[in-house]
């Protein structure tokens, strides 16, 4: 489970729940925030980068982190697209454990 804060302005705060589906053998995080959005994201964790994405038409989300050499921060882009072809940066951060 993770909680993130952000300085405001700036994305809302938000709960993700990370588990595993044996049937699909895929992961998966539950995000929740306090604007009442939830979201299912697919997601890896290979080699140190952190990769989770989103497709839904009009609103799909990626996003690719880095593990620091002591794993105790992930720095991070969040990329969003409309269309499924052009992909901008719309957020960078830094997950820091507390």
């Amino acid at each position: 489970m993770m909680h993130s804060d952000f300085e405001k302005p700036g994305p809302p705060s938000a709960v993700s729940i990370f588990g595993h589906d044996d049937s699909f053998e895929k992961d998966f995080m539950l995000y929740f925030d306090d604007r009442g959005v939830s979201r299912i994201y697919e997601m890896s964790l290979r080699e140190g980068i952190w990769k989770m994405n989103r497709n839904f038409p009009g609103f799909s989300q990626r996003f690719t982190g880095a593990f620091s050499e002591d794993n105790k921060t992930i720095n991070g882009i969040w990329e969003l697209s409309k269309d499924n072809v052009v992909w901008n940066r719309d957020l960078e951060v830094v997950y820091t454990k507390v």
